[in-house]
């Protein structure tokens, strides 16, 4: 960069930086947009696997007993997988477990109802 002398090329050096941003700019959002794009289908998935909802206040004991039992299998069996395969397997299986455990109760409720 180039010593500033007088106001016109203050003025100057302000737009050439503006632009530069606005370069910059464009080109994170472009970034952006083709993440948007690349992860599309696995948003389609957290509906399905229930990964970020709150669990529910009344979790029963058996719900905590399997969570803790897959996760104890899960460093056993997985113990020797990569670290995405030691995340997601026991994600998926807390997650389908929690659902059929949901379900149970549902019929439970509207038997007793």
């Amino acid at each position: 960069m180039s010593r500033i002398n007088n106001y016109q090329e203050l003025l100057a050096e302000q737009k050439r930086i503006e632009n530069k941003i606005l370069e910059q700019r464009s080109v994170i959002n472009e970034g952006i947009s083709d993440l948007k794009e690349k992860l599309q289908p696995f948003l389609y998935l957290l509906p399905i696997l229930n990964i970020f909802k709150r669990p529910h206040g009344n979790s029963s004991l058996l719900k905590t007993a399997t969570s803790l039992g897959i996760d104890l299998v899960g460093q056993t069996f997985l113990s020797k997988a990569n670290w995405i395969t030691k995340l997601i397997v026991p994600l998926f299986f807390k997650g389908f477990s929690n659902r059929v455990f949901s379900e149970q109760e549902n019929k439970t409720e509207q038997a007793s109802n």
